[in-house]
């Protein structure tokens, strides 16, 4: 017998399974497509939301800064379009993003985003490519002054740095860094508003500090500052130490370093006061003058120690009215404070190069109607508790325009219209 051959299948059923090849084939393409289709628009969706995300941070902060720093030096647009796009993150290596801002003359920040991506067929659905628009109006509703600024902007550098038990006490100002804002061991911050451009660390800020903020732009920054004439050109007086009875110093350039000890006074008649050596307060020393303004040339500066007490009050009218301690902006010394009986710096203190560091074990500047601060570096330690007052009405020294209520201060609460 021959053996039996195994069946093969029937021409009919060959055919039948290729078709049922071929439906499944077919069928699998709409169905990658609808898959592929539902990704892209649930990813579209969350485009969108990133997109709309970052207009609304802009657009804040913008309000925030609008009125901040004055119609005179007001954010510039270019920042805030920036400050959205690195919102985005790496969406806009994707897509083509950009972000349009402008300032209204009623205090609204508005910020318009598009993006503008691939999508499906070579951009054939929808033509051109998916078009992702958002826009963002803001407002500021409570306005504060600003009353000061750390100016150092370089990235991660601390423009405010606050430890061991030391503090900031000034209710109803906003307190700004360029960069970081940092707070070690105790040190506490009591504001109304403390913000960084960058990071603003620690657990000490009431209320919580506000990271991330846009620069502000030194409201001084056109302003000259320079000596009347060169120091060289003055009669050098070498150094004088004075212990004892009260010295009366008359406005003008004084070539002389100043060291004011025991019990002796240094009395100061109003005007324009210009350093080209360093003032020293040391012992039970004293520096006292209404309606003066204390300016430091390159390699000078202020420095108040052991019991010393410093009660100054700045210029009333004139070109510095409003300032009462000013360096140039060449000078890149320490300004110290480890005094507490530094009772009074009515004015403004402007060290757009140098730093001023407090250290004193105790209230500083309490006693002032008002002061704003505005440096490169402000370093705090020990106990010191810097007191910013803000009680502008009736003050016989003007705030310049820029910082204070004349700053226009708005930040918080902020709140979006669309």
């Amino acid at each position: 017998m021959f053996p039996r051959l195994p069946s093969q299948p029937s021409t009919n059923a060959r055919v039948q399974s290729g078709n049922i090849t071929i439906m499944a084939g077919i069928a699998i393409v709409p169905l990658a497509m609808i898959i592929a289709m539902s990704s892209e628009l649930v990813a579209l969706s969350s485009e969108r939301a990133l997109m709309q995300s970052a207009a609304d941070a802009a657009a804040l902060s913008g309000a925030q800064n609008l009125t901040l720093v004055g119609a005179r030096a007001r954010q510039s647009t270019e920042d805030v379009e920036k400050f959205a796009m690195a919102q985005v993150g790496e969406f806009a290596t994707r897509a083509k993003v950009s972000f349009k801002a402008s300032q209204g003359s009623d205090g609204y920040y508005t910020v318009e985003g598009l993006a503008l991506r691939s999508s499906f067929f070579g951009n054939l659905v929808p033509p051109g490519g998916f078009r992702i628009e958002v826009a963002s109006v803001a407002e500021s509703m409570q306005v504060q002054p600003l009353c000061i600024i750390g100016d150092a902007a370089t990235v991660g550098g601390k423009a405010i740095t606050a430890t061991n038990n030391s503090s900031i006490q000034a209710k109803n100002c906003i307190v700004h860094a360029n960069s970081d804002f940092e707070l070690t061991e105790n040190a506490a911050v009591q504001v109304g508003t403390p913000r960084a451009t960058g990071v603003a660390s620690g657990s000490g800020f009431t209320p919580t500090a506000y990271s991330g903020a846009l620069r502000v732009n030194d409201p001084f920054a056109a302003r000259v500052i320079r000596m009347p004439l060169p120091c060289t050109s003055v009669p050098d007086g070498g150094a004088q130490t004075h212990s004892t009875g009260t010295v009366t110093l008359t406005p003008g350039m004084h070539r002389t370093e100043y060291t004011i000890t025991g019990n002796a006074v240094l009395r100061l008649q109003p005007g324009n006061y210009h350093f080209c050596k360093h003032l020293k307060l040391l012992g039970n020393g004293r520096v006292e003058g209404d309606d003066v303004l204390l300016m430091f040339d390159s390699g000078t500066s202020l420095q108040a120690g052991d019991n010393s007490s410093l009660s100054l009050s700045g210029r009333q009218t004139g070109g510095w009215a409003g300032f009462v301690v000013v360096s140039t902006r060449s000078n890149s010394q320490d300004f110290t404070i480890s005094s507490s009986n530094v009772d009074r710096l009515l004015g403004t203190i402007y060290l757009p190069m140098a730093r001023l560091i407090v250290s004193a074990p105790g209230s500083v500047a309490e006693g002032s109607q008002w002061s704003v601060i505005v440096a490169k570096n402000i370093n705090l330690s020990q106990n010191a508790r810097l007191v910013i007052n803000t009680d502008y009405e009736g003050s016989p020294v003007p705030v310049p325009n820029g910082v204070g209520n004349q700053a226009g201060g708005a930040n918080g609460p902020l709140r979006l219209r669309q």
